[in-house]
């Protein structure tokens, strides 16, 4: 869930994880959402995350 937009960076908790807080692109997560920047706060979504060398990669973002 979209806790927080801080300009450009959107923050996110896992919904299995509440303490697990990370931040990703704004505009780049709404237009996976298919939602307006502005709409982020309280948007639920499910993706894949996969660990790689440099932090992690998302990929199959879903309105839940």
């Amino acid at each position: 869930m979209v806790v927080e937009l801080r300009g450009a960076p959107a923050l996110y908790q896992a919904a299995d994880d509440p303490s697990r807080t990370r931040r990703t692109a704004a505009d780049t997560l709404a237009r996976n959402l298919g939602v307006a920047p502005a709409a982020l706060p309280g948007c639920r979504y499910t993706c894949w995350e996969e660990p790689a060398e440099h932090g992690v990669i998302q990929s199959g973002f879903e309105p839940a």
